[in-house]
């Protein structure tokens, strides 16, 4: 089949398929854990529902064996997408990076397709992981500027001295219904990740320093309510034998930058979604959502006066 003719075969499937709309209604989803902190809605509450994906990796078919044979790709996806959108006044889609690689679409097309169905499917945002790299300098610059009407989010990435120069944001600010949300993006230590050639004279930046300066003029001069991270790093603190050479992780972050809410975080391949109850600061959240898009994560907030949140529902919903 000839590329041209092969994208839109699979680029019109699962337009088609968002179209639909199937799955479990959020209530009765894989994994729902009902209200986990905080009040019920209340007529004085905004409810936020954020449905959030990472470490996708190309994965644009359903898984063909294993644990989750028969889960995800790209048609389900969306159509589950579409579902908990027409179920929510409020909401955002998000992902946290290594959109590519990991399949023969990445192998032949790279990332076009990847980049067009998250196009179709309306994401709000994503942060950029260590394997969005894989394809060169140059390439990330030509999916962002061609086939994204999204932003790619990195506050700790200087791409000056790159093709990829003003082509990203370290944030952006959604306007919701009165509430202000702000989102930001941070990205892992490339040096032992990624060849030298493909990430090319980028300049990795201290992912904290920059959390908190980022989150602070988010918080403080953009008046946000809600501050959401969408984090590359991993999950695990700075000395677990797990970090990335020492590097913080989300766990260190949450405590570390106490403007953040929430961290939709990736790279580890993990379901979980862990709160940190911070002295003085609120509660924080961590979620990651697994790999190769077979759940989404979906977390419900409700948003209250005086930059208050709790968080009212969360599950992984399994992608079928």
């Amino acid at each position: 089949m000839k590329r041209r003719d092969f994208l839109r075969t699979t680029l019109g499937t699962a337009g088609a398929a968002a179209m639909t709309g199937f799955g479990a209604p959020l209530a009765l989803a894989e994994e729902a854990t009902g209200a986990e902190a905080g009040p019920a809605k209340s007529s004085s509450a905004l409810r936020l529902t954020l449905i959030h994906t990472n470490d996708v990796h190309s994965h644009m078919e359903p898984m063909g064996m294993g644990r989750y044979a028969g889960l995800g790709g790209a048609p389900a996806r969306a159509a589950l997408i579409k579902k908990i959108r027409d179920a929510s006044d409020h909401l955002l889609l998000l992902d946290a990076g290594d959109i590519i690689q990991g399949t023969a679409y990445f192998n032949l097309f790279q990332g076009e397709p990847e980049f067009r169905a998250m196009s179709m499917q309306n994401y709000d945002a994503a942060a950029i992981g260590n394997h969005d790299f894989d394809a060169g300098l140059d390439r990330m610059a030509d999916l962002i500027d061609n086939f994204a009407n999204f932003p790619m989010l990195c506050a700790n990435y200087d791409f000056n001295d790159t093709p990829v120069k003003g082509k990203t944001r370290e944030s952006i600010v959604k306007e919701i219904d009165g509430a202000r949300v702000g989102i930001f993006g941070l990205g892992i230590k490339l040096q032992g990740l990624v060849s030298g050639r493909m990430f090319g004279a980028t300049q990795y930046l201290d992912p904290t320093e920059n959390a908190r300066r980022v989150a602070r003029q988010l918080r403080h001069d953009e008046k946000c309510d809600f501050i959401i991270c969408l984090s590359h790093l991993n999950v695990h603190h700075r000395d677990d034998p797990g970090s990335q050479m020492g590097e913080a992780g989300d766990r260190d972050l949450i405590t570390d930058v106490p403007e953040i809410d929430v961290i939709l975080g990736g790279h580890n391949h993990f379901r979980l979604t862990e709160r940190f109850d911070r002295e003085g600061a609120g509660t924080g959240y961590v979620n990651q959502t697994g790999w190769a898009g077979t759940h989404l994560g979906v977390l419900q907030f409700d948003l209250f006066d005086k930059q208050m949140a709790r968080l009212a529902n969360h599950s992984h919903m399994a992608v079928a």
